[in-house]
């Protein structure tokens, strides 16, 4: 984000917060337990895995359902906010329409609410950690780079496709199309060193390798990713969110005929 852009965040700091707390009061509007469902998601999917691939059809790869889990909640996180962007700006037409603020903090608002969300799914996930044969080791101190990373990357196709939902309506249908088959071409439900030779060469041209296989390596192998791994990550995550805010900034005009 530019200066003048953090400068905006920071000046309306205060809609921000509401905007966040109003996402999530139309979330969990009438529910009793509110945010605690927040949590069951994760929950019963953590707990289905490792039933899954433990006792009905175990795996022999190491402390599969480990690997498996990982990936799954982070994919939780992409799959949310690629599905969800379509509404950051269309959803909010309304307050687009009453109110002048930078248009940038709709979308920004929306990615706080879901990261907030997501919190819930990696807290039942830090539960369960050692449950699924996690070790803690020196390695964690890299995860906040491929996470910050990953978060950048996901913010950048976010923004994107929020301005694209405008112009191209068809652009959440196509999302919803290719979303589920990005899954399989991620090293979640396998893992990059069983994959036959040819097929490795096409999936490393999956620019969510990078940050699965960081992810695998710290937190189910316990070591520290390659050094061309992590450049990789911080490199896709910044020219994600920098094509995400240059397209953002040059079709904002078009926000304001929603």
């Amino acid at each position: 984000m530019s200066s003048s852009q953090i400068l905006s965040v920071i000046k309306w700091r205060d809609l921000v917060l509401n905007l966040v707390i109003k996402e999530m009061k139309i979330r969990y509007m009438g529910a009793m337990l509110g945010f605690v469902w927040s949590l069951g998601n994760p929950l019963v999917v953590t707990l289905t895995y490792y039933v899954v691939f433990t006792y009905i059809m175990p795996n022999n790869q190491d402390r599969f359902a480990l690997h498996l889990v990982t990936g799954v909640v982070h994919w939780m996180l992409l799959a949310q906010a690629l599905s969800q962007s379509s509404e950051w700006l269309i959803g909010n037409s309304n307050l687009i329409r009453k109110m002048r603020f930078p248009r940038i903090l709709l979308p920004l608002s929306c990615a706080i609410t879901l990261l907030v969300l997501w919190a819930g799914a990696m807290l039942i996930y830090a539960g369960l950690f050692v449950f699924l044969g996690g070790v803690v080791t020196r390695a964690f101190l890299w995860y906040p780079i491929i996470l910050i990373s990953f978060i950048a990357l996901v913010m950048g196709a976010g923004l994107t496709l929020s301005v694209l939902q405008i112009t191209v309506r068809d652009a959440k249908h196509f999302t919803d199309v290719c979303v589920p088959l990005l899954f399989w071409l991620t090293p979640i439900v396998w893992m990059t060193s069983s994959v036959p030779a040819p097929i490795a060469e096409v999936i490393v041209f999956n620019p969510l390798t990078p940050f699965f296989n960081g992810f695998n390596d710290i937190l189910h192998s316990g070591i520290a990713p390659a050094a061309s791994t992590v450049a990789l990550c911080l490199a896709l995550g910044a020219t994600s969110l920098a094509i995400g805010l240059t397209v953002f900034k040059r079709l904002e005009t078009q926000v304001e005929f929603l």
